[in-house]
């Protein structure tokens, strides 16, 4: 149970993340409004992600207060490969959503809508669960292996958007950290991912998932305290800084469009 209490507080943590970002995109300046549209679809997009992964939490200790004989563990095994898969292909949906964003506005050009580009994220969920529910039956080593390849997948869609970020003046600091943060806590997923997939084979070294568990809610927990201190910062009236010099033209791209 303790293990699933860490998955809970880092779903948690992401839907405090996103709600933030939403925040601070209504929060900002009409001098600074170039960088609402980055932190609009993060918000939109892990607050999907978000729900999706508590509704997973809940469904896990039903099934967990339930036991192994009961319908409810035959249920959530059926379906951990549906909802894992799910938020990876949202997630790494959502990185190109907002790359493709930033490159367009990095070009002066209007970037997609936040309605398309949320719509787009929530069709890349779709395919991930349609990739889950053909996965074979539960085992750790298929779906675990399965969780790591995917996580790769994610985690080259984070560094393409932090990338893409380095020369966009759409993106500030905040933002791009709290991303890069993430970036980081998907490639600590991989090694445990790929580590948790042997843990059936004797004499194998894996990871304590307790211990990794809280280790990603504490970060999770570092990401909504940038967020956090970002909208304190902008409610002050502080300055946004991007991560390049902005350019005379943002505000042409100056406010999200729906």
């Amino acid at each position: 149970m303790r293990i699933l209490a860490g998955q809970v507080a880092m779903s948690l943590a992401v839907l405090a993340f996103a709600l933030i970002s939403l925040r601070v995109a209504r929060a900002l300046p009409a001098h600074e409004r170039r960088f609402a549209y980055a932190w609009t679809i993060t918000g939109g997009s892990l607050l999907i992600a978000g729900t999706n992964s508590l509704f997973h939490d809940l469904f896990a200790i039903i099934a967990f207060r339930g036991g192994p004989e009961s319908a409810a563990w035959a249920a959530v095994l059926r379906w951990h490969p549906i909802l894992n898969h799910s938020r990876t292909f949202l997630l790494s949906t959502f990185c190109v959503v907002l790359a493709v964003g930033l490159y367009r506005m990095g070009r002066m050009k209007q970037p997609p809508s936040v309605a398309a580009g949320l719509g787009t994220v929530a069709a890349g969920m779709l395919v991930g669960a349609a990739v889950g529910a053909h996965e074979a039956a539960f085992s750790g080593l298929t779906h675990f292996s399965a969780v790591a390849v995917y996580d790769i997948m994610e985690m080259a869609a984070v560094m393409a958007v932090l990338v893409v970020g380095l020369n966009s003046d759409a993106m500030d600091r905040s933002l791009w950290v709290a991303l890069g943060v993430n970036g980081f806590i998907l490639a600590l997923s991989v090694l445990v991912f790929a580590a948790l997939s042997r843990i059936e084979i004797v004499g194998q070294w894996a990871p304590s998932p307790l211990q990794m568990q809280w280790t990603k809610a504490a970060l999770h927990a570092l990401v909504v305290a940038v967020a956090v201190r970002h909208l304190r910062r902008i409610r002050r009236g502080l300055p946004v800084r991007a991560l390049v010099d902005a350019s005379p033209r943002a505000a042409v791209l100056a406010t999200p469009h729906l």
